[in-house]
């Protein structure tokens, strides 16, 4: 009929009442905590009798076995079948007792015997009935029990996930089958920068990051969806605009081992793990190319680092320096001092620098070095190990030897220059009548002499090339130097030859523009000099030939003057020569054969 449903209408269940609540708590108690065989008989038996007195005292008229089927049923619902079937027997045999009388069989007639008899086939049943309505109950106590334990279990998960996603700082995405967002962890929302949740739920993925590689990110997700897992980082502006790098994993999400459509995404903010990174890899590359010796060693002095530039100081492969403690790199002259100053000092103090040596792994040769060691340790200041950054020291160490050798030579030269010094000084002012003279000869002759030093400071005191030697020598007199033909080949004689024969020139074109060939206006000197001798060097000499023509008529001195003397006498003695020193009439004629190599021979002090 019309407005009637086809379908029955479900009511809803009746509510259980307190009783039946109650006798519920009373099974799920026998069931969930059993008591002892020898206990649950021994109730039955109190039960029984109990019933039986209540029978005998107070329950005349009825009839006997009505009052024990209560007590059989709850004894069975409570302890079972074997319960049920003892109180059973007991009460039929006890209900018998209490009708029992002076005629039939043990005191029951035939009637009495088969309402017995029927009693026992209906007690047994509703006893079976118990037992299985019993049996029920406890299937039905260990599904709950099971359920709730699943219950607990999920709940536990949930919450355990929950602390999870809480506490992790990752960012947690969850995308639907078209790439739109479903869920975004609370830590997630705060490093993106979103206020709410729903602020993005239901937006596309690309609402979360801005300016990040699309084809990337695109291309992860939809490799996600088919079921594939990928990682890829890049940079990306999140919502408030500042710009963060981010490792982003992509997986699928399964559901019961197939793919649901839906994407994860964890993303991590590595944007200072990133520049900690880079500020490590510029450390490192500045450690690699660093042209010092840096290593670390362990507390052990096990060398755990050794950069290349360490490796090639002592000639070491990178391989062999792991093999190798920090007392095997040491001097052994030095090994005490590290063991007793240097490694107590930078444990207490943190650092140690000084001059050290070390040794060469394949020549044996020492290495001195500037060592500066410090501490290696952890954050909490705690000693794990010793560093060290040393420079070679051996051309430092080399320049010092020169320098104590340059000093000691400066000390030899600057005697023999004030020797010479005195001596000028000496002769000018005892050969010169008159002060001035006396003067005026000692300012040239030291100027002579000053301007030789020049050239052989020029060469660190080693050599003078006599071209150069004598144009500086030559120089001051201007014009009249050019009436001076010098000629000869390149010949860097030793520093005191040199310094002799500066003075030696000074005092013949002295003597010329007073009172010899320059003195005039045609007169010309010719100053020569050559290697004769054969090819052997030791038998090689040096000639040198002054020789003045066109001045006026030379007439022997009567007298040796300072200039005549200090000529023949130094160029002896430091050219080890033959000199002849001639007043011819046409002019004045010097010459000079010495060995070469008494003329070349350095003269380095002792």
């Amino acid at each position: 009929m019309a407005g009637w449903s086809s379908t029955p209408s479900m009511l809803p269940p009746m509510p259980p009442s307190r009783l039946t609540r109650f006798f519920e708590r009373l099974l799920f108690l026998a069931i969930r905590r059993p008591l002892p065989p020898a206990v649950q008989f021994a109730i039955a038996t109190a039960a029984i009798i109990l019933v039986t007195l209540v029978r005998v005292l107070f329950v005349t008229v009825l009839l006997p076995w009505l009052l024990f089927m209560p007590a059989i049923l709850l004894l069975a619902l409570a302890f079972g079948r074997g319960v049920g079937l003892y109180a059973t027997f007991l009460s039929a045999v006890l209900a018998g007792w209490s009708i029992a009388g002076s005629s039939g069989f043990l005191g029951l007639d035939f009637l009495q015997w088969v309402a017995s008899g029927a009693f026992l086939v209906v007690a047994v049943g509703i006893v079976l009935l118990a037992s299985e309505l019993r049996a029920s109950f406890a299937r039905a106590d260990h599904l709950m029990q099971e359920a709730q334990s699943a219950r607990d279990a999920l709940a536990a998960r949930e919450a355990f996930l929950s602390s999870v996603l809480a506490s992790s700082g990752d960012c947690i995405v969850v995308l639907d089958r078209e790439a739109n967002v479903l869920f975004v962890t609370e830590n997630g929302r705060r490093a993106l920068g979103l206020a709410q949740e729903a602020q993005v739920r239901g937006s596309p993925w690309q609402a979360l990051w801005q300016e990040v590689d699309s084809n990337r990110a695109s291309g992860a997700i939809a490799a996600a969806s088919e079921g594939h897992r990928t990682n890829f980082a890049a940079p990306a502006r999140i919502c408030g605009g500042a710009l963060r790098w981010w490792d982003v994993s992509v997986s699928p999400i399964l559901r019961d081992g197939d793919q649901s459509g839906q994407v994860l995404l964890v993303a991590r903010d590595i944007t200072a793990k990133r520049a900690g990174q880079r500020e490590r890899n510029r450390l490192a590359r500045v450690v690699e190319n660093s042209a010092d010796f840096i290593g670390v060693a362990s507390l052990d002095q096990r060398v755990e680092f050794l950069n290349p530039a360490g490796c090639n100081m002592v000639g070491l492969s990178p391989e062999a320096a792991c093999e190798t403690v920090m007392l095997d790199y040491i001097w052994p002259g030095d090994v005490e001092r590290l063991l007793e100053e240097v490694l107590p000092a930078i444990r207490d103090a943190g650092s140690w620098s000084g001059e050290m040596n070390l040794r060469h792994f394949r020549t044996g040769e020492r290495i001195p070095v500037h060592y500066l060691g410090f501490r290696v340790q952890e954050e909490d200041g705690s000693l794990i190990g010793y560093g060290a950054v040393m420079r070679d020291f051996s051309e430092v160490e080399r320049a010092r030897v020169q320098q104590r050798l340059l000093n000691n030579e400066l000390s030899h030269r600057l005697k023999n220059v004030l020797t010479m010094v005195q001596a000028i000084a000496a002769q000018s002012i005892r050969q010169a009548e008159t002060l001035e003279d006396a003067g005026e000869a000692v300012s040239a002759r030291l100027v002579a002499l000053g301007r030789a030093t020049d050239i052989l400071t020029a060469t660190s005191w080693q050599t003078a090339e006599l071209q150069a030697l004598v144009a500086t020598v030559l120089r001051p007199h201007g014009a009249l130097s050019r009436r001076i033909k010098v000629d000869g080949p390149s010949v860097a004689v030793n520093p005191r030859a040199a310094l002799a024969l500066a003075l030696a020139i000074h005092e013949l074109t002295t003597n010329a523009i007073k009172y010899g060939a320059l003195s005039n206006e045609t007169g010309e000197v010719s100053l020569k000099w050559w290697i004769a001798g054969g090819a052997i060097p030791a038998d090689q000499r040096l000639l040198l030939t002054w020789r003045e023509t066109g001045g006026p008529y030379v007439t022997p001195p009567a007298r040796r003057g300072f200039g005549s003397v200090m000529i023949e006498r130094s160029l002896k003695a430091y050219f080890r020569a033959e000199v002849m020193l001639d007043f011819r009439p046409e002019g004045i004629v010097l010459t000079l054969n010495a060995p070469l190599a008494e003329a070349i021979a350095t003269d380095r002090a002792e």
